[in-house]
């Protein structure tokens, strides 16, 4: 079954592929939905969380956590919508930092998986080239 987003945009910010078939790339997205990693800056600790939704019934989003393993019941093409916050950790507070929303297509291409990336609005410093990394990092 495929799961795309009607909405999903005509102008993407980033094609590329992954040297890993279809059904190992929606297993490691699944892994990485409500994951966390943290990163020390000079002004505290940087903690970015990985939020995960994908495609349901063309005009929303569901989240990973109530779906079975993806690669039984997904095939050809879906659409995901992850959410990256950045929240500054520091020993009185913690202060939300920016929040990146983006859309991704994965692709099935045999051995390969084509995924093409949309920023949604143009707030946080993160990119298209952030999120690829984010992936290609995940799914080695």
């Amino acid at each position: 079954m495929r799961r795309i987003y009607h909405r999903f945009p005509q102008r993407i910010d980033l094609d590329f592929e992954l040297d890993r078939p279809f059904r190992e790339v929606l297993r490691c997205l699944q892994r990485m939905h409500n994951t966390h990693t943290t990163e020390r800056k000079e002004k505290g600790l940087l903690k970015r969380r990985v939020l995960i939704q994908i495609s349901d019934g063309r005009t929303q989003f569901e989240e990973l956590d109530r779906l079975p393993p993806l690669e039984e019941t997904i095939s050809e093409v879906a659409d995901f919508r992850i959410d990256l916050q950045e929240t500054l950790l520091q020993p009185d507070r913690r202060l939300p930092v920016s929040e990146n929303v983006f859309l991704i297509r994965v692709t099935d291409r045999g051995q390969r998986t084509e995924c093409f990336v949309a920023k949604e609005g143009r707030y946080g410093g993160m990119d298209a080239m952030d999120v690829r990394q984010l992936l290609r990092g995940a799914c080695g």
